[in-house]
């Protein structure tokens, strides 16, 4: 099939009507077909992403509303189709609710209701997306701005957004959740509450040293306060939400972007507190997550288990060679003693940017060490 058809997933327990239905479709879409819901989630999981999956009502072991509230979570934009004989309008609207149901078809459907259903849900899926990348691309633009104004204002909560962010970037490779910006831009923008918090401060809590009521009550409310600057930002409500339960975990009837970004930031921010003390080279990422409570979830434990463990050949190179992806390895510091970035910062345009301005006003010297 071209590789400009719309692809379509075909989910049915009846071989008779899958067979039918790609002898209907065929010549208009990329058709694939599965035979139980379970057959429907591995397709799913492979290969490109569907513009629209169909699924029968009734099937055994899992429905079709199961499939398709089970398929949302995997594939968001993927716009699903109900297909069943079933007049039991309850349990269709049930149906519809629970997956997000873009049409209901009743069966027998006729091939020219199910392909104007089948075309109208793929310029859905075409509309979704279209905004969505307008939306990534718009909104980097942005916040790079804002992490930029981050670096010049509070460089200790910059560092910690950019760790966060490398964190989350590794763990997404392996993750393959959908819309991963979410999570990066949750990364970037989580520390940006803590603008006017000392420096010293934030250290004293990472060495769990003792704070003054003060002090703790500004710690803890920096979550809350970034929530409501990023909340203010059109389309960046879940975004919001996770970086409010960066310290905690998000209620169980929480969407699922909200409830997987808090997980992955509280623990990306874990390895930076580790980091920032020097433990993180010494201690395995796994050992070090598995401490913390409440509880992370096994599978955000391995996608980051094996973070910057094979980081290694120590170098000593001058600031016009650095790369983003490198990390230091020493404290880097201004010719008056103030702290510039922390050894175990991974470096980032932004911070390489800034380190070669404050050399060209001889504020810093060179060489600096890095792995």
């Amino acid at each position: 099939m071209s590789e400009t058809l719309p692809r379509v997933l075909c989910v049915d327990d009846e071989p008779n009507v899958l067979a039918a239905m790609e002898r209907n479709l065929f010549d208009e879409f990329d058709v694939e077909v599965a035979n139980s819901g379970e057959a429907g989630l591995q397709a799913i999981h492979q290969g490109e992403r569907f513009a629209v999956i169909i699924s029968d009502m009734r099937m055994p072991n899992m429905d079709g509303a199961t499939f398709l509230s089970k398929a949302r979570e995997v594939s968001p934009d993927s716009v699903r189709i109900l297909l069943t004989g079933q007049a039991d309008v309850e349990s269709s609207i049930a149906a519809i609710n629970k997956g997000a149901i873009f049409r209901y078809l009743c069966k027998p459907c006729s091939k020219e209701a199910l392909v104007a259903s089948i075309n109208d849900a793929v310029r859905q899926y075409r509309l979704v997306r279209a905004e969505k990348e307008l939306l990534a691309t718009t909104l980097a633009a942005s916040v790079k701005t804002l992490t930029e104004v981050l670096a010049m204002v509070a460089p200790w909560a910059f560092q910690r957004s950019a760790f966060a962010q490398s964190c989350v970037r590794h763990a997404l490779v392996k993750l393959n959740w959908p819309d991963g910006w979410l999570y990066t831009i949750a990364a970037a923008l989580s520390q940006i509450g803590c603008v006017g918090i000392p420096a010293e401060i934030v250290q004293a809590d990472a060495a769990q040293r003792k704070l003054s009521e003060d002090e703790q009550r500004l710690l803890q409310e920096h979550p809350d306060v970034a929530s409501r600057l990023v909340k203010c930002i059109p389309r960046l409500e879940l975004v919001a939400e996770i970086i409010r339960h960066q310290a905690k975990e998000a209620a169980t009837d929480a969407p699922i972007e909200v409830c997987r970004g808090a997980h992955l930031l509280r623990a990306a921010l874990e390895l930076e507190r580790h980091a920032t003390l020097g433990r993180l080279n010494v201690d395995r990422p796994a050992e070090i997550l598995r401490t913390v409570r409440p509880a992370l979830p096994e599978y955000i434990i391995k996608a980051l288990a094996d973070f910057r463990v094979n980081v290694t050949n120590v170098r000593n190179v001058y600031i016009r060679e650095l790369t983003p992806g490198w990390v230091l390895d020493e404290d880097i510091r201004t010719t008056k003693g103030l702290m510039v970035l922390t050894k175990g910062h991974e470096l980032t345009d932004t911070a390489i940017s800034a380190l070669q301005r404050l050399l060209a006003a001889n504020a810093i010297k060179e060489p600096i060490r890095v792995r």
